[in-house]
């Protein structure tokens, strides 16, 4: 964080106004983050994104210097190259994120998720972006996937995910918290590509000014097929283990597949 301070006249009487500026987008505000997310839609343009960003006073001027002075203290938002391990929208609509570092997600939920996510990559329609959102922020005791231990039946706190209900729900929340999330997402996704890298190769890296977000995508089937074999227990297993235990395991799977390959080859 830096401090801004800025001086200025209202009815001839100074004035000023301090403010925490971020410098990284891990320190931004659950409403910074949504002021971005509506900047990157192009729902407003500079000078109100920044006034909104900044909480500026009606009273302090805003001329062509002013938007070139307060843009340059954000231009980390220009870069989308970030690695973060937890969600800045920890509750949206009374749906709650996955805990810190996918904390709480089972494997199979991730899939789930991750490949509503990719769906959502690739055509960018509005109903994607739904389904993903409704799959990722969840109920209190709401599952997917029934939790390890959990029991199901009509006294049980634990509750399955309604999908077409849930859809319905989301479908009412402003576009740009919805795009937050994707956005926050891809963050997550970009972490997981540094800390599991054979798991989730990242091929493709932006530019630094490139605002559009980019992610490593993973086919979870071939992954299953290759590495968990169609033996049901093992499959249930992996399926229920938590995500960091799974993610561990196929990522050493990969790697050590790919060491064994790489020496076959300079054999031959």
């Amino acid at each position: 964080m830096r401090q801004l301070r800025i001086v200025y006249r209202s009815f001839g009487v100074r004035r000023e106004v301090i403010r925490q500026v971020p410098q990284k987008w891990e320190e931004l505000t659950p409403d910074q983050f949504l002021l971005v997310s509506r900047f990157y839609l192009q729902e407003m343009d500079e000078s109100l994104f920044l006034k909104g960003f900044y909480s500026l006073p009606s009273g302090v001027g805003f001329d062509s210097y002013y938007i070139y002075r307060l843009s340059e203290l954000l231009e980390f938002i220009s870069d989308c190259r970030v690695r973060m391990d937890r969600f800045i929208l920890p509750c949206v609509a009374r749906l709650k994120a996955p805990g810190d570092r996918l904390k709480g997600m089972c494997f199979e939920h991730f899939m789930h998720v991750d490949t509503a996510f990719n769906r959502y990559a690739r055509d960018g329609k509005d109903a994607s972006l739904d389904t993903f959102v409704s799959m990722l922020y969840l109920k209190d005791n709401e599952y997917i996937v029934l939790p390890a231990g959990g029991k199901n039946g009509l006294f049980s706190r634990q509750k399955p995910l309604i999908l077409q209900k849930r859809l319905s729900e989301v479908a009412k929340i402003d576009r740009h918290v919805k795009y937050a999330i994707f956005l926050n997402y891809v963050f997550i996704k970009r972490w997981l590509s540094k800390a599991f890298p054979f798991l989730f190769p990242l091929n493709d890296e932006p530019e630094k000014n490139d605002k559009k977000p980019t992610a490593p995508s993973v086919n979870w089937l071939d992954i299953f097929d290759a590495f968990v074999g169609d033996d049901v227990a093992v499959m249930e297993k992996y399926q229920a283990m938590p995500v960091a235990t799974a993610f561990r395991l196929l990522n050493k799977r990969i790697r050590d597949a790919q060491k064994q390959k790489k020496c076959h080859f300079q054999s031959t």
